[in-house]
Protein backbone atom coordinates (compact mmCIF):
# COMPACT_ATOMS: atom_id res chain seq x y z
CA UNK A 1 0.00 0.00 0.00
CA UNK A 2 1.37 3.25 -0.93
CA UNK A 3 1.08 6.10 1.37
CA UNK A 4 0.06 9.80 0.28
CA UNK A 5 2.44 12.50 0.82
CA UNK A 6 1.02 15.49 2.72
CA UNK A 7 3.61 17.88 0.93
CA UNK A 8 1.59 20.03 -1.13
CA UNK A 9 2.98 21.23 -4.27
CA UNK A 10 3.76 25.04 -4.53
CA UNK A 11 2.06 25.44 -7.80
CA UNK A 12 -1.40 23.97 -5.87
CA UNK A 13 -1.01 26.35 -3.16
CA UNK A 14 -0.70 29.08 -6.16
CA UNK A 15 -3.06 28.09 -7.91
CA UNK A 16 -5.65 27.94 -4.62
CA UNK A 17 -4.63 31.19 -3.55
CA UNK A 18 -4.84 33.02 -7.18
CA UNK A 19 -8.75 31.00 -7.13
CA UNK A 20 -9.32 32.60 -3.90
CA UNK A 21 -8.24 36.16 -4.74
CA UNK A 22 -10.22 36.00 -7.38
CA UNK A 23 -13.12 35.14 -5.77
CA UNK A 24 -12.59 37.89 -3.18
CA UNK A 25 -14.50 41.11 -3.32
CA UNK A 26 -12.59 43.31 -5.81
CA UNK A 27 -12.23 47.33 -4.99
CA UNK A 28 -14.45 49.04 -7.55
CA UNK A 29 -14.62 52.96 -8.81
CA UNK A 30 -17.45 54.74 -10.59
CA UNK A 31 -16.07 56.19 -13.92
CA UNK A 32 -16.81 59.89 -14.28
CA UNK A 33 -16.90 62.30 -17.11
CA UNK A 34 -14.17 64.97 -16.83
CA UNK A 35 -13.04 67.90 -19.30
CA UNK A 36 -9.99 67.60 -21.05
CA UNK A 37 -7.36 69.42 -23.44
CA UNK A 38 -5.79 67.21 -25.68
CA UNK A 39 -2.38 68.08 -27.10
CA UNK A 40 -0.35 66.71 -30.18
CA UNK A 41 2.50 66.81 -31.18
CA UNK A 42 4.42 65.64 -34.04
CA UNK A 43 7.54 66.14 -36.52
CA UNK A 44 7.55 69.68 -38.65
CA UNK A 45 9.66 71.25 -40.79
CA UNK A 46 9.63 74.45 -42.62
CA UNK A 47 8.64 74.17 -46.58
CA UNK A 48 10.23 77.04 -48.98
CA UNK A 49 7.54 78.67 -50.93
CA UNK A 50 6.56 75.21 -52.40
CA UNK A 51 3.14 74.06 -53.98
CA UNK A 52 0.99 73.56 -51.44
CA UNK A 53 -2.66 71.08 -51.86
CA UNK A 54 -5.57 71.37 -50.88
CA UNK A 55 -8.00 68.53 -49.62
CA UNK A 56 -10.66 67.52 -48.51
CA UNK A 57 -11.18 66.23 -44.86
CA UNK A 58 -14.71 64.56 -44.85
CA UNK A 59 -16.29 62.49 -47.50
CA UNK A 60 -19.04 64.33 -49.72
CA UNK A 61 -19.83 66.12 -53.07
CA UNK A 62 -18.15 68.97 -54.31
CA UNK A 63 -20.80 71.32 -55.08
CA UNK A 64 -18.67 74.85 -56.01
CA UNK A 65 -15.52 76.15 -56.46
CA UNK A 66 -14.91 79.64 -56.41
CA UNK A 67 -11.51 79.86 -57.95
CA UNK A 68 -10.10 79.25 -61.23
CA UNK A 69 -6.63 78.40 -62.44
CA UNK A 70 -3.60 81.84 -61.96
CA UNK A 71 -6.39 83.17 -59.65
CA UNK A 72 -4.66 85.02 -56.79
CA UNK A 73 -5.46 83.25 -53.61
CA UNK A 74 -4.92 84.70 -49.69
CA UNK A 75 -4.55 82.80 -46.16
CA UNK A 76 -7.95 81.14 -45.09
CA UNK A 77 -9.76 82.31 -48.16
CA UNK A 78 -12.72 79.43 -48.80
CA UNK A 79 -11.96 78.35 -52.34
CA UNK A 80 -15.13 75.48 -52.33
CA UNK A 81 -17.64 73.74 -50.68
CA UNK A 82 -18.50 70.25 -49.79
CA UNK A 83 -22.49 68.93 -49.51
CA UNK A 84 -24.58 66.09 -50.13
CA UNK A 85 -25.93 63.26 -48.02
CA UNK A 86 -23.12 62.71 -46.20
CA UNK A 87 -22.25 66.51 -45.21
CA UNK A 88 -25.53 67.12 -44.12
CA UNK A 89 -26.41 63.58 -42.09
CA UNK A 90 -23.15 64.63 -40.39
CA UNK A 91 -24.25 68.05 -39.41
CA UNK A 92 -27.55 66.69 -38.27
CA UNK A 93 -26.11 64.51 -36.23
CA UNK A 94 -23.43 67.23 -34.55
CA UNK A 95 -26.12 70.16 -34.40
CA UNK A 96 -28.62 67.46 -32.61
CA UNK A 97 -25.73 66.17 -30.17
CA UNK A 98 -25.05 70.33 -29.71
CA UNK A 99 -28.44 71.00 -28.62
CA UNK A 100 -28.69 67.50 -26.35
CA UNK A 101 -25.62 68.60 -24.90
CA UNK A 102 -26.81 71.97 -24.28
CA UNK A 103 -30.13 71.03 -22.47
CA UNK A 104 -28.91 68.64 -20.06
CA UNK A 105 -26.22 71.41 -19.16
CA UNK A 106 -28.98 74.10 -18.12
CA UNK A 107 -31.42 71.37 -16.68
CA UNK A 108 -28.45 70.46 -14.62
CA UNK A 109 -27.76 74.17 -13.80
CA UNK A 110 -31.24 74.25 -13.00
CA UNK A 111 -31.53 71.34 -10.47
CA UNK A 112 -28.17 72.75 -9.04
CA UNK A 113 -29.93 76.08 -8.10
CA UNK A 114 -32.22 74.09 -6.57
CA UNK A 115 -29.80 71.71 -4.39
CA UNK A 116 -30.93 68.92 -6.48
CA UNK A 117 -27.80 68.24 -8.15
CA UNK A 118 -24.34 68.55 -7.34
CA UNK A 119 -21.23 70.65 -8.87
CA UNK A 120 -19.50 67.53 -10.18
CA UNK A 121 -22.84 66.61 -12.45
CA UNK A 122 -22.73 70.52 -13.66
CA UNK A 123 -18.90 70.01 -14.66
CA UNK A 124 -19.57 66.55 -16.63
CA UNK A 125 -22.60 68.26 -18.87
CA UNK A 126 -20.46 71.50 -19.16
CA UNK A 127 -17.61 68.85 -20.62
CA UNK A 128 -20.37 67.34 -23.16
CA UNK A 129 -21.08 70.84 -23.99
CA UNK A 130 -18.05 71.99 -24.71
CA UNK A 131 -17.36 68.62 -26.53
CA UNK A 132 -20.49 68.46 -28.79
CA UNK A 133 -20.07 72.52 -29.75
CA UNK A 134 -16.35 71.77 -30.66
CA UNK A 135 -17.24 68.82 -32.55
CA UNK A 136 -19.87 70.69 -34.52
CA UNK A 137 -17.63 73.61 -35.15
CA UNK A 138 -15.21 71.18 -36.59
CA UNK A 139 -17.78 69.44 -38.87
CA UNK A 140 -18.65 73.32 -40.03
CA UNK A 141 -15.63 73.64 -41.26
CA UNK A 142 -14.61 70.47 -42.71
CA UNK A 143 -17.82 71.46 -45.10
CA UNK A 144 -15.54 74.40 -46.59
CA UNK A 145 -12.11 74.33 -48.27
CA UNK A 146 -9.67 76.74 -47.46
CA UNK A 147 -6.40 77.83 -48.93
CA UNK A 148 -3.92 77.53 -46.24
CA UNK A 149 -1.25 80.33 -47.83
CA UNK A 150 -1.39 83.18 -49.58
CA UNK A 151 -0.20 82.37 -53.17
CA UNK A 152 -1.69 81.36 -56.75
CA UNK A 153 -4.08 78.43 -58.06
CA UNK A 154 -1.82 76.47 -60.36
CA UNK A 155 -4.44 73.40 -60.93
CA UNK A 156 -7.78 72.37 -60.03
CA UNK A 157 -7.80 68.47 -59.79
CA UNK A 158 -11.76 67.91 -59.44
CA UNK A 159 -14.88 69.90 -60.74
CA UNK A 160 -17.93 70.32 -59.54
CA UNK A 161 -20.29 67.43 -58.97
CA UNK A 162 -17.13 65.44 -58.00
CA UNK A 163 -17.62 63.19 -55.11
CA UNK A 164 -14.32 63.41 -52.73
CA UNK A 165 -13.47 61.40 -50.59
CA UNK A 166 -11.19 62.47 -47.27
CA UNK A 167 -7.52 63.17 -48.71
CA UNK A 168 -8.59 63.86 -52.09
CA UNK A 169 -7.00 66.86 -53.72
CA UNK A 170 -8.71 69.77 -55.27
CA UNK A 171 -6.83 71.92 -55.65
CA UNK A 172 -2.91 73.43 -56.15
CA UNK A 173 -1.50 76.06 -54.62
CA UNK A 174 1.66 77.76 -55.28
CA UNK A 175 2.67 80.48 -52.18
CA UNK A 176 3.44 83.76 -53.11
CA UNK A 177 6.16 84.26 -51.09
CA UNK A 178 7.60 83.02 -47.00
CA UNK A 179 7.89 79.82 -46.07
CA UNK A 180 5.46 77.65 -44.11
CA UNK A 181 5.43 74.75 -42.03
CA UNK A 182 4.79 71.05 -42.71
CA UNK A 183 3.74 69.02 -39.88
CA UNK A 184 2.49 65.30 -39.27
CA UNK A 185 0.41 64.48 -36.51
CA UNK A 186 -1.58 61.21 -35.34
CA UNK A 187 -4.32 60.16 -33.46
CA UNK A 188 -7.23 62.46 -34.35
CA UNK A 189 -10.28 62.84 -36.93
CA UNK A 190 -9.36 65.56 -39.41
CA UNK A 191 -12.95 67.19 -38.87
CA UNK A 192 -11.33 68.23 -35.53
CA UNK A 193 -8.92 70.67 -37.41
CA UNK A 194 -10.40 73.90 -38.03
CA UNK A 195 -8.50 76.86 -39.54
CA UNK A 196 -7.31 79.57 -37.66
CA UNK A 197 -6.65 77.28 -34.65
CA UNK A 198 -3.22 78.60 -32.80
CA UNK A 199 -0.64 76.20 -32.39
CA UNK A 200 3.23 76.85 -32.06
CA UNK A 201 6.54 75.33 -33.75
CA UNK A 202 9.60 74.45 -31.62
CA UNK A 203 12.60 74.46 -33.24
CA UNK A 204 15.32 71.53 -32.66
CA UNK A 205 18.17 73.74 -32.43
CA UNK A 206 16.53 75.22 -29.23
CA UNK A 207 15.48 78.00 -30.19
CA UNK A 208 12.71 79.61 -28.55
CA UNK A 209 8.89 78.55 -29.95
CA UNK A 210 7.12 80.13 -32.60
CA UNK A 211 3.80 81.20 -33.18
CA UNK A 212 2.05 79.55 -36.27
CA UNK A 213 -1.21 79.41 -37.31
CA UNK A 214 -3.31 76.49 -38.61
CA UNK A 215 -4.17 76.55 -42.37
CA UNK A 216 -5.87 73.49 -43.30
CA UNK A 217 -4.76 69.27 -43.72
CA UNK A 218 -3.59 68.66 -47.12
CA UNK A 219 -3.17 65.12 -47.23
CA UNK A 220 -3.52 61.61 -45.20
CA UNK A 221 -0.87 59.29 -45.40
CA UNK A 222 -1.29 55.71 -45.56
CA UNK A 223 -0.39 54.63 -42.23
CA UNK A 224 -3.02 57.38 -40.67
CA UNK A 225 -1.22 60.04 -40.46
CA UNK A 226 -2.27 63.47 -41.88
CA UNK A 227 -0.20 66.17 -43.38
CA UNK A 228 -1.11 69.34 -42.10
CA UNK A 229 -0.13 73.31 -43.20
CA UNK A 230 0.50 76.37 -40.63
CA UNK A 231 1.45 79.30 -41.78
CA UNK A 232 3.58 82.17 -39.51
CA UNK A 233 6.38 85.55 -39.51
CA UNK A 234 10.01 84.69 -39.56
CA UNK A 235 10.14 80.94 -40.82
CA UNK A 236 13.37 79.43 -41.79
CA UNK A 237 13.19 77.55 -44.73
CA UNK A 238 14.61 74.03 -43.94
CA UNK A 239 14.40 73.88 -40.20
CA UNK A 240 13.32 71.14 -38.28
CA UNK A 241 11.45 70.75 -34.97
CA UNK A 242 8.14 70.15 -33.52
CA UNK A 243 4.41 70.92 -33.82
CA UNK A 244 2.48 71.51 -30.75
CA UNK A 245 -0.92 71.64 -31.16
CA UNK A 246 -4.09 71.78 -28.12
CA UNK A 247 -7.21 71.04 -29.04
CA UNK A 248 -10.90 71.96 -28.18
CA UNK A 249 -11.79 71.17 -24.70
CA UNK A 250 -13.65 67.30 -24.57
CA UNK A 251 -14.97 65.43 -22.67
CA UNK A 252 -13.56 61.93 -21.55
CA UNK A 253 -13.53 59.03 -19.20
CA UNK A 254 -10.74 58.17 -17.18
CA UNK A 255 -9.99 55.17 -15.19
CA UNK A 256 -7.35 54.31 -12.84
CA UNK A 257 -4.68 52.71 -15.38
CA UNK A 258 -4.61 49.49 -12.83
CA UNK A 259 -8.18 48.74 -14.47
CA UNK A 260 -7.13 48.01 -17.74
CA UNK A 261 -6.44 44.16 -18.52
CA UNK A 262 -4.27 43.56 -22.31
CA UNK A 263 -5.40 40.02 -23.75
CA UNK A 264 -4.35 38.97 -26.71
CA UNK A 265 -3.51 42.29 -28.09
CA UNK A 266 -6.87 43.67 -26.91
CA UNK A 267 -7.72 46.26 -23.79
CA UNK A 268 -10.49 45.00 -21.20
CA UNK A 269 -11.84 45.88 -18.01
CA UNK A 270 -14.11 44.15 -15.47
CA UNK A 271 -17.60 46.23 -15.05
CA UNK A 272 -19.19 45.61 -11.79
CA UNK A 273 -23.42 46.11 -11.88
CA UNK A 274 -25.80 44.30 -9.97
CA UNK A 275 -25.68 40.81 -11.78
CA UNK A 276 -21.83 40.21 -11.16
CA UNK A 277 -18.61 41.51 -12.71
CA UNK A 278 -18.16 41.33 -16.43
CA UNK A 279 -15.22 41.36 -18.96
CA UNK A 280 -15.75 44.78 -21.16
CA UNK A 281 -13.67 45.59 -24.20
CA UNK A 282 -12.77 48.68 -24.29
CA UNK A 283 -10.49 51.38 -26.46
CA UNK A 284 -7.97 53.51 -24.01
CA UNK A 285 -5.92 56.69 -25.06
CA UNK A 286 -2.84 58.11 -23.94
CA UNK A 287 -2.32 56.97 -19.94
CA UNK A 288 -1.80 60.21 -17.95
CA UNK A 289 -0.17 59.46 -14.87
CA UNK A 290 -2.01 57.16 -12.76
CA UNK A 291 -5.33 57.71 -15.21
CA UNK A 292 -6.05 56.36 -18.29
CA UNK A 293 -8.96 57.93 -20.90
CA UNK A 294 -11.20 55.57 -22.34
CA UNK A 295 -11.81 55.90 -25.87
CA UNK A 296 -14.94 53.73 -25.90
CA UNK A 297 -16.44 50.95 -24.09
CA UNK A 298 -17.46 52.32 -21.03
CA UNK A 299 -20.05 55.21 -19.99
CA UNK A 300 -20.25 57.93 -17.16
CA UNK A 301 -21.78 56.47 -13.95
CA UNK A 302 -20.38 52.33 -14.72
CA UNK A 303 -18.67 51.03 -12.07
CA UNK A 304 -15.00 49.26 -12.76
CA UNK A 305 -12.90 47.32 -10.81
CA UNK A 306 -9.45 48.13 -9.99
CA UNK A 307 -7.88 46.42 -7.34
CA UNK A 308 -7.02 42.59 -8.64
CA UNK A 309 -8.74 43.58 -11.66
CA UNK A 310 -6.13 40.90 -13.91
CA UNK A 311 -6.68 38.21 -11.45
CA UNK A 312 -10.07 38.80 -11.47
CA UNK A 313 -10.19 39.29 -15.69
CA UNK A 314 -8.55 35.78 -15.29
CA UNK A 315 -9.88 33.53 -12.75
CA UNK A 316 -11.11 31.20 -14.97
CA UNK A 317 -7.26 30.04 -15.30
CA UNK A 318 -7.78 28.54 -12.28
CA UNK A 319 -11.04 26.61 -12.26
CA UNK A 320 -10.59 25.16 -15.31
CA UNK A 321 -7.06 23.36 -13.72
CA UNK A 322 -7.19 19.84 -12.77
CA UNK A 323 -4.02 18.39 -10.68
CA UNK A 324 -3.15 14.89 -12.28
CA UNK A 325 -4.78 11.96 -10.59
Amino acid sequence: MRRRSSHVPPVYLMLAALALTAQAPAGWVTVQATRETPHLSGFAAVQPGTAVTIAAVQPGMLTSLAVVPGESVRPGQIIGRIGGPQIRAALATAQGADNAAAQALAAEQGKLADHLSTKTAVAQAEAAADAASANLAAVRAAASLQCPVAGQVQSLQAAPGAFLQPGQTVAVVQPAAGAWVKAVLYGLPSAMLTPGMAASFIPANGAPAMPVTLRGVQDSQADGGLVVAFSGTGLQAGEAGTLSLALPPRQVLLVPSPALVLDDGRWWVMRHDATGDHAVPVVPGTAEGTQTPILSGLAAGDKVIVTDAALLYHRGIAAQYQPPD
